[in-house]
C-alpha cells in the first residue's frame, strides 16, 4: 500500500476546474498530484536523479488513486482586475526565441538523413535565427528622435503598477471544512501497489520538495504516509452512482512523465497549457446494504451549453439545434471524427453502444414556461471510456477557441441555424439558476415521469386517430408497449404504465404535432411521435432519453415531484 498526504496550509484549495473557468476543482484531481511530483524533481539541483525517474515511472502505472477528501464549500467567485505584464517597451523575444528552438530541434532529426532536407532544415534554422537577432536589435535600439513621447519614458511610464491596463481574472478555490485537524488533508492512496522501501523513501523526499498544489497561492505539505483512512472517492468505470456523487477526474498512466516532458517542449512559450492526462470516473463509496436505484445508460456527468444569445427557439426545434452542434463537434475535432461524436462506425455504419448525445433543454413544468429552449446538453454514455471522453473535451474546446477577429469576449460557440439565424451558446461556468440548466433537475431519482420532448418510436404502432375506436385503442396499445421496450433498450425495469397521451403532459412542452417531421434507421423511416408519461415500481435514475430520436433530444422525460 501506498499512501501520499497533502496538508493545505492556507485551508483552502485554489485550481480551476478543467472543463469550467468559473468553478473550483475538487477533489483536487490525481494528475495535479503527479505533475506536482514532477515539477519538484525537476526543479532539484540535479534533476536528472535516476532514482526519482524510476519512482515517478513506478507511480504512474499503479492505475487510479482511492482519494480521501473532506467535504468543501467552493467560495463565490469574485472577479478580480489584474495588471498585465507589458513588454511592449523593450520588445518581447519570447516568439522568435521559440521558433529557433524548433528550427534547431528539426534539424537535429534530419541531419542523419542529409541531402535535401538538411539543407532545407539549416536554411529555416539560418532565416530563424537572423529574426531573432533583428528582434534583439530592435529591442535596444535607442529611441528616434521625435518619437520620445510614443515609444519612449511616455510608455514606460505606463508599466508602473498604477498604470498598467488590467484584465480581468477569477481565482475558484474550495474551503474543505474538516473536523479534527486545523489544517485540512487530502490524501491519494493505493490500496494494492507494494513499493520498496527505496521506492517508498524517494517519493517521500520528493513529496517533501511540493510546495504547492494548484494555483501558486494554494500552499501545501505534501508525505507519504504508513496507513490510509476510508475512501470517500473510488474510481468506478461502470458501476452507476446517484447525481452528485460522480465525478470525472484527470488521472495518469503509463508514459505520463515522458508526456509531461514533451509537452512542456512543445508549450513552454505558449499561453494556456494543456496538462497531458486520461480522464477515469469517481463516485462516492455506497453505504453497506444500500442499493443502486435502477439508472439509465446515459450519465449525469453532463457539459451545459447555456443560450446567451440569438433567436428564442421552441423545443419543436429541437432536433434541428441538436443536429448543428453535433456537425460543429465534428467539424472542430477534424478529419476522422470517433464513433462517440458521430455515433457511427468509421465503415459509415450507425454505431452499436451509446454515444454521445446532444439534447437541446426546453424550459418546461413549471407554471410559467414557454417551452424555449435554454442551452443543449452533452450527455455522456455512463459507461464511456477515458479515450471518449477525451475526445468530447476536445473537440468542444477546439471549438471554443474559433473566434471571430476581433472578438475579445469570452469563447462563443455559434450554431447557425439558416433562416432562424445565429444562436451562441457558452460552456456553463457557475452553478445555473435556472432549474432547466441543472443535471440535477433531469437526472433525479423518480418513480413517475412525463416526457418534455415527443419519443419518436422505433416501430409505427397504426393509426393513433383511427375512427373506429378497437383500432385506435389497439395503436395505443401497440405505441404503449414500444415506449416500455425503449425504456428496457436504455438500461430502466419495464415500466409498471405507461400512457401515451395526445397533448404535452407538461407546462409549456410543445404538442408532438408541432414538430417538424423525424427520419431515423437504414432506410430511413419517419417515425411516429408521441408524448408519454412513465411509472414505474421503483424509483429509477435519470436523465431518461428514449426512442428513436434519443441522441438528438426527442424523449427526453423529466421526473414528476411528489409521485415517488
Amino acid at each position: 500500500m501506498l499512501a501520499i498526504e497533502v496538508a493545505l496550509l492556507t485551508g483552502r484549495y485554489v485550481a480551476t476546474a478543467i472543463d469550467d473557468r468559473g468553478r473550483a476543482e475538487w477533489p483536487p484531481h490525481p494528475a495535479r498530484l503527479f505533475s506536482a511530483l514532477v515539477a519538484a524533481h525537476f526543479e532539484a539541483p540535479d534533476p536528472q536523479s535516476e532514482d526519482e525517474r524510476a519512482a515517478l515511472e513506478w507511480l504512474e502505472q499503479q492505475g487510479p488513486p482511492e482519494i480521501s477528501a473532506p467535504e468543501a464549500a467552493a467560495r463565490e467567485v469574485v472577479t478580480v482586475f489584474v495588471p498585465v505584464n507589458d513588454t511592449s517597451v523593450v520588445g518581447s523575444l519570447d516568439d522568435e526565441a521559440f521558433t529557433v528552438r524548433e528550427a534547431r530541434a528539426e534539424l537535429d532529426a534530419v541531419r542523419p538523413k542529409g541531402g535535401k532536407p538538411l539543407a532545407a532544415a539549416e536554411k529555416k534554422l539560418a532565416k530563424a535565427e537572423s529574426r531573432f537577432l533583428d528582434a534583439v536589435r530592435k529591442a535596444i535600439a535607442p529611441v528616434p528622435a521625435g518619437k520620445e513621447g510614443k515609444d519612449g519614458p511616455g510608455k514606460a511610464e505606463s508599466l508602473l503598477p498604477d498604470r498598467r491596463t488590467r484584465q480581468p481574472r477569477t481565482f475558484p478555490s474550495s474551503s474543505p471544512s474538516e473536523v479534527g485537524p486545523a489544517v485540512p488533508r487530502i490524501v491519494f492512496a493505493w490500496p494494492s501497489a507494494d513499493p520498496t522501501p527505496g521506492q517508498r523513501a524517494t517519493l517521500d523526499a520528493l513529496a517533501a520538495r511540493v510546495t504547492r498544489l494548484g494555483h501558486s497561492s494554494s500552499l501545501v505539505t505534501v508525505r507519504v504516509r504508513n496507513d490510509r483512512p476510508e475512501a470517500t472517492w473510488i474510481p468506478d468505470d461502470v458501476g452507476p452512482g446517484r447525481a452528485g456523487d460522480e465525478a470525472v477526474l484527470r488521472v495518469v498512466g503509463p508514459g505520463q512523465l515522458d508526456a509531461l516532458c514533451e509537452a512542456f517542449e512543445l508549450q513552454a512559450d505558449a499561453p494556456g497549457r494543456v496538462m497531458p492526462a486520461s480522464f477515469q470516473r469517481y463516485v462516492r463509496p455506497r453505504v453497506a446494504g444500500e442499493a443502486n436505484a435502477p439508472a439509465t445508460r446515459f450519465g449525469d456527468g453532463w457539459i451545459v451549453l447555456r443560450r446567451r444569445a440569438g433567436p428564442r427557439l421552441p423545443s419543436s426545434r429541437a432536433v434541428d439545434v441538436a443536429r448543428t452542434v453535433r456537425k460543429a463537434m465534428m467539424a472542430s475535432y477534424g478529419p476522422g471524427a470517433p464513433e462517440i461524436l458521430s455515433g457511427h462506425h468509421a465503415s459509415g455504419g450507425p454505431s452499436e453502444r451509446p454515444h454521445l448525445a446532444y439534447v437541446p433543454l426546453p424550459f418546461v413544468g413549471s407554471e410559467h414556461a414557454d417551452g424555449t429552449i435554454l442551452g443543449v446538453a452533452l450527455v455522456l454514455p455512463r459507461d464511456a471510456t477515458r479515450d471518449e471522453r477525451l475526445a468530447v473535451y476536445r473537440a468542444l474546446d477546439a471549438w471554443q477557441r474559433q473566434r471571430r477577429d476581433g472578438d475579445e469576449e469570452s469563447p462563443r460557440l455559434p450554431v447557425y441555424l439558416g433562416r432562424a439565424g445565429e444562436l451562441v451558446l457558452e460552456r456553463l461556468e457557475e452553478q445555473a439558476s435556472q432549474s432547466t440548466l441543472r443535471p440535477a433537475t433531469w437526472c433525479a431519482e423518480a418513480a413517475s415521469w412525463a416526457s418534455a420532448t415527443p419519443v419518436a418510436l422505433d416501430r409505427n404502432p397504426g393509426d393513433l386517430g383511427a375512427r373506429d375506436p378497437r383500432k385506435e385503442a389497439a395503436a395505443y396499445a401497440d405505441a404503449e408497449a414500444t415506449v416500455a421496450t425503449a425504456c428496457e433498450r436504455i438500461g430502466l425495469p419495464r415500466p409498471a404504465r405507461v400512457t401515451v397521451v395526445p397533448a404535452a403532459p407538461l407546462a409549456g412542452a410543445d404538442k408532438a404535432r408541432h414538430f417538424p417531421p423525424f427520419q431515423a434507421g437504414t432506410p430511413p423511416l419517419q417515425r411516429v411521435l408521441v408524448h408519454a408519461t412513465l411509472t414505474f415500481d421503483v424509483p429509477v435514475r435519470g436523465p431518461i432519453l428514449i426512442g428513436a430520436g434519443r441522441y438528438f433530444g426527442l424523449g427526453l422525460f423529466r421526473p414528476l415531484r411528489g409521485h415517488g
